[in-house]
């Protein structure tokens, strides 16, 4: 019997082509056949389909007579579409361009496929659907962004996209401490969790979007979570418990982030961290839903989001930040290497990935697994302390009295576990 691979390796290379460019104008076209119901337009599930083949053929036409062939049958073909746009004829199918740059990026995709780009073809004619499709989506949310919303955007844009990138990327001061690049990073990525947050609680409900919110947000930095839904806590105390579940849900991200970690640089290391780490992951998971479920299912009526673009908080974040820096180099300087447990309380007061990874590292050479698994846990704790001291100094009563629950039992248990090996 034939097989697939078989069967592929039987079909002549240009056939094979066609086949693909179908494909892809069949995917943008069922979109576009599927407006028409709703919509006046033109052009459908026949007419992508053949662009995207046209524009296969002269790509491979190029071979045989001159590159330019492309570059005149594209322009030939954007002329054409530009004057059956302005024709009279075109009034009963309506005046809009999007189907006309569908067409144009379809007849590209089939160049593409030409000289056999297959995969960056259906990449992008993926993408391409997806924005066709998420039109009325896209006006819905449009329709509801206040211009203060607006210009929230624009000066992130403003900050992550012209001022970050041109922020001199050296180190200077005591240790290389002081690298005005990474700071900027740390604001920016404070800020971005603040407006991702913002528009997941404005539209998809103040439950779905906190919660969405921490998970990401914990991939990144569970402590810039903490910060920013302490501070949301005191701004709307009516979310408190939610937020509340939010600190802990991005908390409990953090435990398989660094037990990924340990297994890129120690796998053999893993073995004794896994279990702590899932009993840890558990109760802070326990605790997430117990929130979740004792806050009530009422819908929250003007409810204050706060601003959608705290740059102060953020500020204040890179600067605590700092300071947590300086401390760890400084009490490193003055009492030395008097033990792993003291570097690694010190360590997570600002990171827990340097000390994991530091860790990891020492264990191959010393090969006390137990002992590094330990110091490990110890410096999760300590960062968990450093983000029940946030919540309780910058977040309401209910947020601090919550997440010190949740993390109280979280810090008894990893105590515990210290202890007894």
């Amino acid at each position: 019997m034939q097989t697939y691979q078989d069967l592929l390796k039987s079909i002549s290379p240009y056939l094979f082509g066609v086949l693909i460019s179908t494909g892809l104008g069949l995917i943008i076209g069922l979109e576009r056949e599927f407006d028409k119901l709703k919509e006046k337009g033109f052009a459908g599930m026949r007419t992508f389909p053949i662009v995207a083949i046209i524009g296969f053929s002269i790509g491979n036409l190029k071979n045989q007579f001159t590159p330019w062939i492309v570059v005149i049958s594209l322009g030939c073909f954007v002329l054409f579409l530009a004057l059956y746009h302005f024709s009279h004829k075109l009034e009963e199918y309506g005046q809009g361009l999007t189907t006309n740059l569908a067409l144009i990026a379809t007849f590209i995709l089939g160049v593409m496929v030409s000289v056999e780009f297959y995969r960056e073809a259906v990449a992008t004619a993926v993408i391409i659907v997806t924005l066709l499709s998420l039109k009325t989506r896209f006006r819905s949310v449009i329709s509801n962004i206040t211009s203060e919303e607006l210009f929230a955007f624009i000066k992130f844009a403003i900050i992550a996209l012209l001022i970050l990138p041109f922020l001199p990327n050296k180190s200077f001061g005591p240790n290389n401490l002081l690298n005005p690049f990474e700071i900027g990073s740390i604001i920016v990525i404070v800020s971005l969790i603040n407006f991702i947050g913002y528009f997941l609680v404005k539209f998809a409900g103040s439950k779905k979007g906190i919660i969405i919110t921490a998970i990401l947000g914990g991939l990144i930095s569970s402590t810039a979570v903490a910060w920013n839904y302490a501070a949301k806590s005191k701004e709307s105390p009516e979310l408190s418990k939610k937020y509340s579940a939010g600190i802990i849900a991005a908390s409990a991200i953090m435990f398989p982030r660094l037990a990924f970690m340990v297994y890129i640089f120690n796998k053999e290391l893993l073995v004794y961290i896994a279990l702590p780490f899932a009993v840890l992951t558990i109760v802070c998971l326990a605790a997430t839903f117990i929130l979740i479920r004792k806050d009530d299912n009422k819908p929250n009526t003007n409810i204050n989001l706060g601003n959608p673009l705290d740059i102060l908080n953020a500020i204040g974040f890179g600067f605590i930040y700092l300071i947590i820096s300086f401390a760890v180099f400084y009490s490193n300087q003055y009492f030395g290497e008097r033990g792993l447990y003291y570097s690694a309380f010190i360590a997570g007061l600002a990171d827990t990935d340097a000390i994991t990874i530091s860790m990891s590292k020492f264990s191959l050479d010393t090969n006390n697994l137990l002992l590094a698994s330990s110091v490990i846990i110890a410096a999760t704790l300590s960062n968990m302390f450093v983000k029940l001291g946030i919540t309780v100094l910058n977040g309401s009563k209910v947020a601090g009295k919550s997440v010190g629950y949740a993390f109280g039992s979280v810090i008894v248990l990893g105590l515990i576990y210290i202890l007894f090996n």
